[in-house]
C-alpha cells in the first residue's frame, strides 16, 4: 500500500500566507472604516486582497487529500469535505507527467484522468511518495 499525502512544509507556508493574507485584508477594512485617508486606495486594495486570498484558500483547500494507491484500486480522501472516492484501476483512462525546469530543480506534476472525466493532480513539490506513485502507475497503467 502506497500513501500520498500533502506535505507538511507546503501546508505551513500556505496557511502562514493565507493568515498574513487575511490580517492585512482586515486592518485595511477597520482602516477603511476608521480614517478617511487614501480612502481610494483602500477601496480598491481591500477587494484585491480578498480575492488573493480566496483564491490561494481554494487551492489550500483543493491539495488537502490523501491517496492511498492498493493493487488495483486508489483511495482518494478530500479531508476538509469529507469525501471519499474509491477508483478501480480499470477506470483510469491514462495518466501523464508533466515537467518543467525551474532554478531550484524540476517541478513534476502527475495528472490521471478517470473515466468520469475528472483529474486527480499530485506534484512532486505538493505530495509525497512521488517516485513511487509514478512507478506504481507505470506498471499498473500502461497507456500515457
Amino acid at each position: 500500500m502506497l500513501v500520498s499525502k500533502p506535505k507538511r512544509q507546503t501546508l505551513v507556508a500556505l496557511g502562514i500566507f493565507l493568515v498574513l493574507v487575511f490580517c492585512s485584508f482586515f486592518m485595511l477594512f477597520h482602516s477603511l472604516l476608521t480614517s478617511e485617508s487614501y480612502f481610494i486606495w483602500k477601496i480598491v486594495l481591500a477587494p484585491i486582497i480578498l480575492v488573493i486570498g480566496m483564491i490561494v484558500l481554494g487551492k489550500f483547500i483543493e491539495s488537502f487529500k490523501t491517496v492511498t494507491f492498493d493493487k488495483n484500486k486508489l483511495d482518494v480522501l478530500y479531508h476538509f469535505s469529507r469525501k471519499k472516492m474509491r477508483i478501480q484501476v480499470k477506470e483510469i483512462l491514462g495518466w501523464r507527467e508533466e515537467v518543467v525546469q525551474t532554478k531550484s530543480g524540476d517541478f513534476r506534476e502527475v495528472k490521471i484522468l478517470m473515466a468520469d472525466k475528472k483529474i486527480l493532480k499530485l506534484s512532486n513539490r505538493e505530495n509525497s511518495n512521488y517516485e513511487r506513485v509514478i512507478t506504481w502507475l507505470r506498471n499498473k497503467i500502461k497507456t500515457k
